[in-house]
Protein backbone atom coordinates (compact mmCIF):
# COMPACT_ATOMS: atom_id res chain seq x y z
CA UNK A 1 0.00 0.00 0.00
CA UNK A 2 1.28 3.07 -0.49
CA UNK A 3 2.21 6.08 1.67
CA UNK A 4 -1.11 7.93 0.32
CA UNK A 5 -3.63 5.38 0.73
CA UNK A 6 -2.18 4.63 4.16
CA UNK A 7 -2.71 8.00 5.20
CA UNK A 8 -6.55 8.43 3.76
CA UNK A 9 -7.03 5.22 5.98
CA UNK A 10 -5.64 6.36 8.99
CA UNK A 11 -7.75 9.81 8.26
CA UNK A 12 -10.75 7.71 7.96
CA UNK A 13 -10.65 5.78 10.88
CA UNK A 14 -9.89 8.86 12.77
CA UNK A 15 -13.11 10.26 11.33
CA UNK A 16 -14.86 6.67 11.97
CA UNK A 17 -13.53 7.31 16.07
CA UNK A 18 -15.16 10.63 16.12
CA UNK A 19 -18.23 9.41 14.91
CA UNK A 20 -17.89 6.73 17.23
CA UNK A 21 -17.40 9.41 19.87
CA UNK A 22 -20.21 11.62 19.01
CA UNK A 23 -22.55 8.59 19.34
CA UNK A 24 -21.56 7.51 23.08
CA UNK A 25 -21.46 11.30 24.03
CA UNK A 26 -25.52 11.39 22.70
CA UNK A 27 -25.84 8.33 24.76
CA UNK A 28 -24.23 10.19 27.87
CA UNK A 29 -21.24 7.95 27.72
CA UNK A 30 -18.53 9.89 28.32
CA UNK A 31 -15.73 8.20 28.84
CA UNK A 32 -16.37 5.99 25.86
CA UNK A 33 -16.26 9.55 23.60
CA UNK A 34 -13.72 10.59 25.81
CA UNK A 35 -11.44 7.18 24.25
CA UNK A 36 -12.56 7.73 21.49
CA UNK A 37 -12.06 10.80 20.89
CA UNK A 38 -8.49 10.50 22.60
CA UNK A 39 -7.85 8.10 19.43
CA UNK A 40 -8.77 10.17 16.50
CA UNK A 41 -6.61 13.66 18.04
CA UNK A 42 -3.66 10.81 17.96
CA UNK A 43 -4.14 10.15 14.42
CA UNK A 44 -4.93 13.69 13.66
CA UNK A 45 -1.34 14.86 15.39
CA UNK A 46 0.50 11.84 13.30
CA UNK A 47 -1.07 13.24 10.16
CA UNK A 48 -0.62 16.83 10.95
CA UNK A 49 -4.38 17.91 10.49
CA UNK A 50 -4.49 20.82 12.86
CA UNK A 51 -7.85 21.98 12.03
CA UNK A 52 -9.48 18.52 13.25
CA UNK A 53 -7.06 18.64 15.98
CA UNK A 54 -8.18 21.62 17.11
CA UNK A 55 -11.89 20.22 17.26
CA UNK A 56 -11.65 17.20 18.56
CA UNK A 57 -9.55 19.35 21.85
CA UNK A 58 -12.53 21.26 22.59
CA UNK A 59 -14.42 18.04 22.56
CA UNK A 60 -11.91 16.74 25.07
CA UNK A 61 -12.02 19.79 27.20
CA UNK A 62 -16.01 19.59 26.85
CA UNK A 63 -15.71 16.26 28.49
CA UNK A 64 -13.18 16.91 31.11
CA UNK A 65 -15.27 20.41 31.86
CA UNK A 66 -18.17 18.18 32.49
CA UNK A 67 -16.45 15.89 34.54
CA UNK A 68 -14.84 18.39 36.79
CA UNK A 69 -11.51 17.19 35.18
CA UNK A 70 -10.64 20.90 35.78
CA UNK A 71 -6.64 20.62 34.75
CA UNK A 72 -7.29 18.01 32.15
CA UNK A 73 -9.86 20.94 30.75
CA UNK A 74 -7.27 22.90 30.81
CA UNK A 75 -5.09 21.36 28.59
CA UNK A 76 -7.49 20.54 26.14
CA UNK A 77 -8.65 23.96 25.67
CA UNK A 78 -5.24 25.61 25.80
CA UNK A 79 -4.07 23.48 22.99
CA UNK A 80 -7.45 24.22 21.08
CA UNK A 81 -6.52 27.82 21.58
CA UNK A 82 -2.79 27.77 20.64
CA UNK A 83 -3.95 25.82 17.04
CA UNK A 84 -6.50 28.53 16.87
CA UNK A 85 -4.51 31.44 17.36
CA UNK A 86 -1.96 30.24 15.47
CA UNK A 87 -4.69 29.82 12.23
CA UNK A 88 -5.54 33.25 13.21
CA UNK A 89 -9.33 32.22 13.60
CA UNK A 90 -10.39 34.96 16.33
CA UNK A 91 -13.45 34.09 16.47
CA UNK A 92 -13.00 30.19 17.79
CA UNK A 93 -9.72 32.16 20.11
CA UNK A 94 -13.06 33.65 21.62
CA UNK A 95 -15.46 30.79 21.98
CA UNK A 96 -12.18 28.14 23.64
CA UNK A 97 -11.15 31.77 25.61
CA UNK A 98 -14.49 31.72 27.29
CA UNK A 99 -14.53 28.09 27.77
CA UNK A 100 -11.34 28.22 29.10
CA UNK A 101 -12.26 31.39 31.73
CA UNK A 102 -15.52 29.02 32.79
CA UNK A 103 -13.15 26.49 33.84
CA UNK A 104 -10.63 29.03 35.95
CA UNK A 105 -13.99 30.49 37.29
CA UNK A 106 -15.04 26.97 38.77
CA UNK A 107 -11.77 26.63 40.06
CA UNK A 108 -11.40 29.67 41.63
CA UNK A 109 -8.86 31.37 40.25
CA UNK A 110 -10.13 34.57 39.09
CA UNK A 111 -6.63 36.16 38.31
CA UNK A 112 -6.28 33.54 35.66
CA UNK A 113 -9.04 34.49 34.19
CA UNK A 114 -7.51 38.23 33.50
CA UNK A 115 -6.08 37.98 30.29
CA UNK A 116 -8.61 35.74 28.55
CA UNK A 117 -11.13 38.00 29.37
CA UNK A 118 -9.01 40.85 27.72
CA UNK A 119 -8.37 38.87 24.94
CA UNK A 120 -12.16 38.38 24.15
CA UNK A 121 -12.58 42.13 24.87
CA UNK A 122 -9.84 42.34 22.14
CA UNK A 123 -11.62 40.64 19.42
CA UNK A 124 -15.19 41.49 20.35
CA UNK A 125 -14.05 45.01 19.77
CA UNK A 126 -12.05 44.41 16.42
CA UNK A 127 -15.53 42.46 15.26
CA UNK A 128 -18.08 45.24 16.56
CA UNK A 129 -19.58 42.14 18.88
CA UNK A 130 -21.16 44.49 21.46
CA UNK A 131 -22.52 41.46 23.46
CA UNK A 132 -19.43 39.31 23.56
CA UNK A 133 -17.45 42.63 24.73
CA UNK A 134 -20.34 43.13 27.48
CA UNK A 135 -19.96 39.40 29.07
CA UNK A 136 -16.34 39.84 28.64
CA UNK A 137 -16.26 43.15 31.03
CA UNK A 138 -19.03 41.45 33.17
CA UNK A 139 -16.20 38.68 33.66
CA UNK A 140 -13.43 41.30 34.19
CA UNK A 141 -15.80 42.72 36.82
CA UNK A 142 -16.59 39.05 38.47
CA UNK A 143 -12.33 38.34 38.55
CA UNK A 144 -11.55 41.87 39.80
CA UNK A 145 -13.81 41.85 42.52
CA UNK A 146 -13.16 38.23 43.57
CA UNK A 147 -9.84 39.05 43.82
CA UNK A 148 -10.01 42.21 45.77
CA UNK A 149 -9.73 44.86 43.15
CA UNK A 150 -13.52 46.62 43.95
CA UNK A 151 -12.59 50.16 42.04
CA UNK A 152 -11.20 47.85 38.42
CA UNK A 153 -14.12 45.51 39.18
CA UNK A 154 -16.74 48.42 38.98
CA UNK A 155 -15.17 50.51 36.23
CA UNK A 156 -15.69 46.78 33.99
CA UNK A 157 -19.22 46.82 35.77
CA UNK A 158 -19.90 50.43 34.36
CA UNK A 159 -18.92 49.66 31.02
CA UNK A 160 -20.51 46.48 30.35
CA UNK A 161 -23.79 48.43 32.01
CA UNK A 162 -23.31 51.53 29.19
CA UNK A 163 -22.88 48.44 26.33
CA UNK A 164 -25.71 46.57 27.56
CA UNK A 165 -27.90 49.85 28.23
CA UNK A 166 -26.14 50.66 24.36
CA UNK A 167 -27.97 47.21 23.39
CA UNK A 168 -31.22 47.81 24.53
CA UNK A 169 -30.83 44.16 27.01
CA UNK A 170 -33.44 45.02 29.74
CA UNK A 171 -32.53 42.40 31.98
CA UNK A 172 -28.51 42.52 31.73
CA UNK A 173 -29.36 46.50 31.99
CA UNK A 174 -31.10 46.02 35.11
CA UNK A 175 -28.53 42.92 36.85
CA UNK A 176 -25.98 45.35 36.35
CA UNK A 177 -27.66 48.79 37.76
CA UNK A 178 -28.30 46.48 41.00
CA UNK A 179 -24.98 44.76 41.29
CA UNK A 180 -23.02 48.11 41.18
CA UNK A 181 -25.64 49.87 43.42
CA UNK A 182 -24.85 46.89 46.10
CA UNK A 183 -21.13 47.82 45.42
CA UNK A 184 -21.12 51.35 45.80
CA UNK A 185 -23.15 51.05 49.29
CA UNK A 186 -20.35 48.46 50.69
Amino acid sequence: MEKEDLKEEALKKAYEFCKKAHEAWIKGNTLDALTFYEEALQIFQELGKLIEMANVLEKIGDIYQLRQKFDKALKAYKACLDICENFEDEISTSIIAEKIVFVYKEKGEYEKMIPYLHRILEIAEKYRDPHRAGRALVGLGDAYLNIGNKEASKEAYALALKIFKGMGAIEQTKLLEEHLQKLENQ
